[in-house]
């Protein structure tokens, strides 16, 4: 089932926000080991940036997730399968 562009958008904000609250990283921490502006790791969270694939690649690395991780509707669920 295709899901719509913003439900996929807030599904990765939601992701994001989780992973990184999970390890105990600010937004300025994951934004520094990511190489990415913290202010757009906010709008990444809020879900109103719409980052390119190296982004979302960068993210996962420091936050220890696949893309696919990012994008899973149940992203605690994708990272038990490991």
């Amino acid at each position: 089932m295709a899901r719509d562009f913003d439900e996929v958008r807030e599904q990765l904000a939601f992701n994001i926000r989780t992973l990184r609250a999970g390890m105990q990283l600010s937004q300025e921490r994951l934004a520094l080991d990511a190489d990415v502006d913290r202010t757009y790791v906010s709008q990444i969270e809020r879900g109103i940036g719409n980052p390119s694939l190296l982004v979302l690649c960068k993210l996962g690395l420091v936050l220890d997730a696949d893309v696919r991780d990012l994008l899973e509707s149940n992203v605690q669920a994708s990272r038990r399968r490991r």
